[in-house]
This record gives C-alpha cells, sequence and structure tokens, in this order.
C-alpha cells in the first residue's frame, strides 16, 4: 500500500533528509529541474553553507536541495495537488 503526507507549508525536506542521511535510508525523490525527475541513494553528505544548499548521494550524484518535490512518500503540498489533479 502505498502511502503519501504531505509537508506542512512551513515544513521542508531538510529534517527528513538529515535523518535519513544519520540512519542510512535509502532517499527516494522527486526533483523539479525543468521536468520532473528521479533520483535515489544513501546520502553521503548535505551541504548547507553554500549558495545553492545541496546533498551528494553515495553514488556522486548531487541533488539541489529546493529542487526536491517529494521524499519516500513525503511530498510538498504543491506537487501534492498537482499530481492528484493530473490522475483524476
Amino acid at each position: 500500500m502505498n502511502t503519501r503526507t504531505t509537508l506542512s507549508i512551513n515544513e521542508t525536506f531538510l529534517e527528513i533528509l538529515i535523518n535519513y542521511k544519520d540512519r542510512k535510508i535509502n532517499a527516494a525523490m522527486f526533483l523539479d529541474a525543468k521536468g520532473i525527475i528521479r533520483a535515489e541513494g544513501l546520502i553521503k553528505a548535505i551541504y548547507l553553507d553554500v549558495p545553492k544548499p545541496y546533498l551528494e548521494l553515495e553514488s556522486g550524484i548531487k541533488v539541489i536541495i529546493n529542487t526536491i518535490r517529494a521524499v519516500n512518500g513525503y511530498s510538498l503540498q504543491s506537487f501534492s495537488d498537482y499530481h492528484i489533479s493530473r490522475n483524476r
């Protein structure tokens, strides 16, 4: 069964991402990079003190944090609304 949780208006994925990094949980993400793409893997590092904060997966893939729209069933409200309306 798929479950989805929508983040509150002021919530971000940062706490979830830090938790996944610390606990070595695989992060499956949908990113908005001029279209929705998918990235998945264990988080190696999170860089916040840079102009565009990003995370790096163990595979070497770098993901700009503000492009993340969903992580392991958690999504932004705008992303949830868009996909619910498209699938009706």
